[in-house]
């Protein structure tokens, strides 16, 4: 059973959280790959949606019900040129059929996803062959002091941040699923945030 923490106070934090200028640039700069038909994992308050802009159909998947209702309304705001689908599953078990999808769009969610292997593995089975995994993240570091306090962090902070973990290797889990990686970038911020490690980039279903 959820919180009061979880239900009420999370999803303030969160949205307002994710509404910096800064995280806007990247999921302009990360979106702008996105076609055809188009699911999200972790949708989240719905930042991303108004800025799709070359896609004909979303599928935004959100397991939280109070964020899936921020997205929701926000959706409405303005008139947009795709259909939105609104699915209040877990990323672990998408209902979509295999091979159906385009591309699919992760924004600062494999990092507090409960599996991230299976997740992985449920985005290539929706995937067409060919079809991208656009993803921006936070994860471990290269650095291994940095990357051992990134662990004795998170083991704290998950239970505040709605279980964001800042000490998976996005890059390797992405690899182990079977992805070939197209691009792959290391973005730094422009504030410091020594236990952020940030990895932005492009991976193709084979």
């Amino acid at each position: 059973m959820k919180t009061w923490y979880q239900t009420v106070v999370l999803p303030k934090l969160l949205s307002d959280g994710m509404n910096s200028a800064e995280l806007k640039e990247v999921r302009q700069e990360v979106l702008k790959d996105a076609t055809g038909v188009v699911l999200e994992i972790g949708v989240g308050p719905g930042y991303n949606i108004p800025l799709y802009k070359n896609i004909s159909r979303l599928f935004a998947l959100e397991p939280s019900p109070e964020l899936m209702k921020i997205a929701e309304e926000r959706s409405k705001v303005q008139p947009l040129s795709f259909s939105v689908n609104f699915l209040n599953i877990p990323a672990e078990k998408i209902s979509l059929p295999d091979a159906s999808i385009d591309t699919v769009v992760s924004t600062w969610t494999l990092c507090s996803v409960k599996n991230p292997q299976k997740v992985l593995q449920e985005i290539k089975r929706v995937l067409r062959p060919g079809g991208k995994f656009i993803f921006a993240d936070h994860g471990a570091a290269p650095t291994f002091v940095v990357r051992i306090a990134q662990t004795l962090f998170t083991s704290v902070s998950k239970y505040f941040t709605g279980n964001c973990h800042c000490d998976r290797d996005i890059e390797k889990l992405i690899k182990r699923a079977g992805f070939t990686l197209q691009k792959i970038e290391y973005p730094s911020e422009d504030t410091f945030r020594p236990m952020i490690y940030n990895y932005q980039g492009v991976a193709v279903k084979k």
